[in-house]
């Protein structure tokens, strides 16, 4: 890729499809976003379809909220989204509906390749990345690239159990990090106490007004997170946690209870550098765009 050749970066969220053109030279070239269809996967590849044809850019990024197949062009799980995902040829799709080179990448991956280059994480080596959204995400940095395994599955902090037996989860266990204190947990819960949030900003705007039921219900979010957080730095040894994503605002209400969490390990773990990301909402689209123009080294076993 020359400086001058632009690729493209999307990002499938739970509410909104992300995307960014972006080029070496340049940097971000063009920005957007629209709804995600709620109808199902072949809605949602005919409208990344849309964006990724036209002949905006040689090669596409996309960033999917779920595990992909081991040979990353296929789809295994999407737990937040409708429909039938599993054995989804996606990135084969893409091509063939457009004649753009495609690749895949795991959502919090791509948040965590764009901090790590670009933002919040830029100059370290070991650190942990989380993406709160509708779901929880999570990624690995150690040596200054992004641990990845298999389907792209390394880093699901989400899916670590924190309350044995609790609420079901979209990936079908029980008492996972996502299903305490993922954002479409926290409107539920409120709900559920008698609140009326439709969203997870509602449930953040109500906390921010009153120490009532919402703060209540991301206090204990966030002894989940600080729980999980706290297991994750014992066993990686990273010192350093990036913390982003389209809910990352309700991390306000929540990090007195983190920190506390993180304070009884700390004769194990030590001090903890807890920091927000920088990119904002966009960065799960800007490192999907990394993905098809690598900072070198940044993703082990890269291509």
């Amino acid at each position: 890729m020359d400086g001058d050749s632009a690729v493209l970066g999307v990002d499938i969220g739970g509410t909104q499809i992300k995307w960014v053109r972006w080029s070496r030279r340049s940097g971000v070239l063009d920005r957007g976003e629209l709804p995600t269809p709620r109808s199902g996967a072949p809605a949602v590849v005919s409208a990344v379809a849309e964006l990724i044809g036209g002949g905006k850019a040689e090669a596409a990024g996309v960033a999917v909220p779920g595990h992909l197949s081991d040979d990353l062009r296929a789809v295994r799980l999407v737990p937040n989204l409708p429909g039938q995902w599993q054995g989804l040829r996606f990135a084969d799709e893409l091509e063939s509906r457009t004649g753009v080179r495609v690749r895949l990448v795991n959502d919090a991956r791509a948040f965590a390749l764009a901090e790590l280059t670009l933002g919040a994480a830029k100059g370290h080596d070991d650190v942990l990345f989380v993406t709160m959204g509708t779901g929880i995400g999570g990624a690995l940095a150690l040596g200054g690239r992004i641990l990845r395994a298999g389907g792209d599955r390394v880093g699901e902090l989400g899916h670590m159990i924190c309350r044995p037996g609790g609420a079901l989860c979209g990936c079908g266990a029980r008492g996972c990090l996502e299903a305490v204190a993922g954002g479409a947990a926290l409107v539920a819960r409120v709900r559920a106490g008698g609140g009326r949030a439709g969203t997870p900003e509602d449930v953040v705007r109500e906390a921010g007004r009153a120490d009532g039921l919402e703060r209540s219900v991301l206090e204990d979010a966030g002894r989940a997170l600080g729980l999980v957080l706290g297991n994750v730095v014992a066993y990686s040894g990273v010192a350093t946690v990036v913390i982003g994503g389209g809910v990352a605002p309700a991390f306000a209400f929540m990090k007195p209870a983190v920190d506390a969490e993180l304070a009884a390990r700390v004769r194990l773990v030590g001090a903890v550098d807890l920091r927000l990301a920088h990119l904002g909402s966009g960065a799960g689209a800007l490192g999907a765009a990394l993905v098809v123009a690598p900072h070198p080294n940044r993703i082990n076993g890269e291509i």
